[in-house]
């Protein structure tokens, strides 16, 4: 965007806010006038500062450069002499590299680092302790321009990254780590700018790029170590450490053993901590001594649930009047008297009933009450209506949909919030055991948004259940970013209140989150971290182990999947559903074992044992899971197990995620297995079946990939056809361009325009087939006829984005020349996001012209942004959104915003703006994968869309404009546009 070069000398002199700062140097890395002017700015700059020192002594001093409007002006009066000093200024820059090594240049006069990072280049290395500045760090420091000069002069850009890295200047830092190669001292400098920017996510994904390709790198190694740290990982950032101190680096190797050390000592002092108050808990509700005060300020959470238990299991008025003082610390803490008001309604019971129940209870409490005694207890409690007690007890049912009314009755009419939020949270849970997740979702959305708003510590421990809980539907419909942001807040919660079990618990959650969501570095983290937490507790690691083994296979290492069933099946535990399906995965693996199928089976035959499990898509995916390592044994038998799991599935497709996964794995294994076989006819008509398409006859390609194997059949124009299959990949599929073996290139040449049945993770990739080539991604099948409806032409513009985004001001949107009475706008403040859905419904085109972001703390896939909503503020457009939408004029959608394409591609799913789009009835979406540039996007869209409204076939159309423009122009972006329909 041309008016981003506007900002290039605020941009050199520091003053873009960071944000700004980010943005434009991704646009300075593309714009070769901006590099250009850049460097002539920097010398201007250079001999400004040359001319106005004192160069009288052997050494010229470095003034910090003034304020830009001064500087400005002091450039203009200095000119002339500058100019004359010229050629002593073009001495000092052309200076021998060697001299660049000074100690300014890397703060090597300062006793100590500021940087807590590594950094590669070795003049930015050298050890020194690590100073905290208390006031939250110093402004970024000055750097000489003349020693700039030279590392420029030098060719060094990664010493000029340093350096700004070191001056704590993220931005300019960026600029120049842009222009480097790929290698691992790369990606270890990446990962100190990301903890820079205070994004350990990011820093940990590259730090561990860097490892993999060496894994002794000593700044990737101690990076590891501190996005670990930050991420709450205290025992995988010690082991980081503890091998960067076996490298025995001066000085690094001594601060890495400390490190280290006090890593595990704070992690084994929380443990020890809550260990006890758990223990004093424990003893408590038996009937010991009450709780420290300097203990319930520390675990409030925790305190206060052994509070209700020691309140139930009091057997005498007197230890009920023992508990008060207790009662009255965690009313303070929390709010209200309700504790008290528990307290004097207990005291005030029949002990001569109440107290043989409450010895029934602390058996309960000790896990020591079979599930018929239960029952019986259950029973007695009610019949004595002692309702606290029975409260208590009803949480021990497996089923939460067990007497789901009455406890809600009965917690309701406590009037304490505590058990109100309980009550949502079992009903929630209930939920999700009749199948009814989106229920769940609302029930505890809006739980949360009423009660645990804002940052008090009141109900702190029910609120980060809710979280905990609202995070496990949101992985169970398979929404990884909801999910995380939700475990996150569930996990500060855990660590603010010292709930050290929930911490552990939201660790495992995180993880499988992490996985999830492709993050398989982050994956990794966190289940290593949960194992090293409790090593002695073996069926605990279950979750983990099954959750390593799936993220090893998604980067295609099966022997280490293998290992890590390996060290799940030591825990003696039947499989899981997870470590069933990587157990099937591995069936066409090297890493199979004879006796997997035994193994299988036990486990399938134990997950079948719940009766909701049949009910749900869970029964559908089992049942994949039995196919899928069946046909690569006995291909008929699988091939009917795989068609039973369709045949299941499909009815409960717009309710289940697992009912969607089960149908798409199952049609991935089936035509794996017939492109394998060489059945070709068959691979193409389930292609077509799948997306409920007839048969094609002619100038189809259909293309499906499954970890390491690739499978393509087609027809070319002919109708004669062909295929391929391999499992050769050794690594994970990052882009898809050389994928489609040129034979099949050169045999739907001929076509006037092909149909790609690409099927996830492929859907939405750019450069599957070249751009001389016109081709679309079918997605759905055509529209049934319908009456012909009147144009109606919708065009989004001139949206007024959020300011904290940041983002430049777009070229204003000119309406055509002739009035058009087809046409309606919506513009600036009026394109909110709820105004766009509601026109949308009837218009028989849509042009959207807006930015287009990519927040994965917001939404999968790309969003676009639009006008902000009055009272929410909501300004983002996403795949969800328009999910469930009816665009009733079927219309040919235009998205013309940077990455309106990207989508995220799941095994079962692609996720993003143009499939959601067709979905929801539209019949053509065009859309960039990558950025659009401002000034040109009218002047290529506007034509396509006038040729598709003469009836053009849109694939011909985009063919053809595409050809024009890089010809023209050589604008490489229209090649990452791509046709939906």
């Amino acid at each position: 965007m041309n008016e981003l070069c506007d900002r290039l000398e605020i941009f050199i002199d520091g003053e873009l806010a960071p944000v700004d700062a980010e943005n434009f140097r991704h646009h300075l890395t593309r714009c070769h006038p901006c590099e250009a002017r850049m460097k002539e700015l920097l010398a201007l700059e250079l001999l400004a500062d040359d001319a106005l020192h004192d160069a009288s002594g052997d050494t010229l001093a470095f003034v910090p450069p003034p304020p830009l409007l001064k500087r400005r002006r002091t450039w203009m009066m200095v000119l002339p002499l500058a100019l004359a000093a010229g050629l002593a200024a073009w001495v000092l820059v052309t200076r021998s590299a060697s001299s660049a090594d000074s100690s300014e240049l890397w703060l090597g006069q300062t006793p100590g680092r500021t940087l807590e990072a590594r950094l590669t280049h070795p003049s930015a290395d050298r050890h020194r302790p690590y100073e905290v500045m208390r006031s939250g760090g110093d402004k970024p420091r000055a750097l000489s321009l003349r020693e700039l000069a030279k590392l420029e002069e030098a060719g060094d850009e990664r010493g000029i990254a340093s350096a700004y890295l070191l001056r704590g200047d993220p931005a300019q830092a960026g600029a120049f780590l842009d222009k480097l190669e790929t290698s691992p001292d790369l990606d270890s400098d990446r990962a100190a700018l990301a903890l820079q920017r205070g994004a350990p996510e990011e820093a940990l994904t590259l730090a561990d790029r860097a490892l993999k390709q060496r894994p002794q790198h000593a700044q990737a190694l101690w990076n590891r170590g501190l996005a670990l740290k930050a991420l709450g990982l205290s025992l995988q950032a010690a082991e980081a450490f503890d091998q960067v101190a076996a490298l025995k680096e001066p000085g690094w190797s001594e601060e890495a053993s400390q490190r280290a050390a006090e890593l595990r000592n704070l992690e084994g002092e929380q443990r020890k901590g809550w260990k006890g108050a758990k223990q004093h808990c424990d003893d408590m509700v038996a009937g010991g001594d009450v709780l420290s005060p300097s203990e319930v300020e520390r675990y409030p959470g925790l305190s206060r649930l052994c509070f209700y238990d020691a309140v139930r299991t009091a057997s005498s008025a007197e230890r009920v009047e023992a508990l008060r003082p207790l009662a009255l610390q965690l009313d303070r803490l929390d709010g209200g008297t309700h504790l008290e008001d528990s307290l004097r309604r207990a005291a005030r019971g029949d002990f001569g009933v109440r107290g043989p129940l409450a010895k029934q209870y602390v058996l309960l409490t000790r896990g020591e009450l079979a599930p018929p005694a239960l029952d019986t207890l259950i029973e007695k409690l009610r019949e004595a209506r002692q309702e606290d007690l029975l409260l208590g007890a009803m949480l021990f049912l497996k089923d939460s949909r067990r007497h789901e009314a009455e406890y809600r009755a009965l917690a309701l009419a406590t009037k304490d919030p505590w058990f109100a939020l309980l009550a949502e949270e079992r009903q929630a849970r209930g939920d999700l055991q009749q199948g009814q997740a989106a229920r769940a979702r609302i029930r505890l959305t809006q739980a949360l948004g009423a009660s645990c708003g804002g940052s008090t510590r009141r109900i702190n421990y029910r609120c980060l259940e809710l979280q905990r809980t609202l995070a496990l539907v949101e992985t169970d419909q398979h929404r990884p970013v909801e999910a995380r942001t939700q475990a996150l807040a569930a996990i500060e919660n855990a660590r603010s209140g010292r709930e050290w079990t929930k911490e552990l618990r939201l660790i495992q959650e995180l993880g499988q989150v992490a996985r999830f969501h492709g993050d398989l570095s982050l994956a990794r983290a966190y289940m290593e971290e949960a194992i090293l937490r409790i090593p002695e507790r073996c069926q605990d690691h279950e979750l983990s182990y099954t959750n390593l083994a799936l993220a090893y296979y998604r980067t295609l290492d099966f022997a280490g999947a293998r290992e890590q069933l390996d060290r799940a099946a030591k825990c003696g535990q039947p499989p899981s559903l997870v470590r069933a399906f990587v157990i099937a995965d591995l069936a066409h693996t090297h890493a199979r074992r004879d006796d997997d199928g035994a193994l299988l089976m036990r486990g399938l035959e134990a997950l079948r044992a719940s009766p909701s499990r049949e009910a749900t898509g869970d029964g559908s995916l089992l049942r994949h899971i039995e196919g899928r390592f069946v046909i690569e044994q006995d291909r008929r038998r699988g091939q009917a197990l795989l068609r039973q799991a369709i045949d299941e599935a499909t009815p409960k497709l717009g309710t289940d995620v697992n009912a969607r996964k089960a149908r798409t794995y199952s049609f991935t294994s089936l035509i794996l297995d017939a492109v394998r076989y060489g059945e070709q006819e068959k691979a193409l008509a389930l292609f077509a079946e799948e997306r409920a398409l007839t048969l094609p006859e002619r100038c189809t390609l259909g293309i499906t990939v499954d970890d390491e194997r690739t499978a393509l059949v087609a027809r070319d124009s002919t109708g004669r056809l062909l295929s391929h299959y391999d499992a050769d990949r050794r690594q994970r599929l990052e882009g898809v361009e050389g994928l489609v073996p040129e034979k099949f290139v050169e045999s739907l040449r001929p076509c006037v325009s092909v149909d790609v049945l690409a099927r996830p993770p492929l859907l939405g990739k750019p450069g599957l087939l070249p751009p001389e080539l016109a081709w679309a991604y079918r997605v759905a099948p055509p529209p049934p006829e319908q009456p012909s409806r009147p144009p109606s032409r919708l065009v989004v513009a001139d949206v007024n984005a959020p300011s904290e985004l940041h983002l430049p001001s777009l070229r204003a949107w000119s309406p055509p020349a002739v009035e058009d009475e087809s046409l309606s706008t919506l513009r600036g403040a009026s394109a909110t996001p709820a105004h766009v859905l509601q026109a949308m419904q009837e218009a028989t085109e849509v042009q959207i012209h807006a930015h287009g972001i990519v927040d994965p703390s917001v939404a999968d896939g790309s969003l676009l942004v639009l006008s902000p909503e009055e009272k929410s503020g909501r300004y983002a457009l996403t795949a969800t959104d328009i999910q469930g939408e009816k665009l009733l004029g079927r219309p040919v959608v235009l998205l013309a915003a940077c990455h309106a394409a990207h989508s995220t591609a799941y095994f079962h799913e692609t996720f993003g703006l143009p499939v959601a789009f067709i979905e929801a009835g539209a019949r053509a979406v065009l859309a960039a994968t990558q950025e659009i540039p401002d000034s040109e996007a009218s002047a290529f869209f506007e034509p396509v869309l006038a040729r598709i409204r003469e009836g053009i076939p849109a694939a011909l159309v985009l063919r053809d404009a595409r050809q024009d423009w890089l010809r023209s122009r050589g604008s490489a972006w229209v090649r990452q546009v791509l046709l939906f329909e």
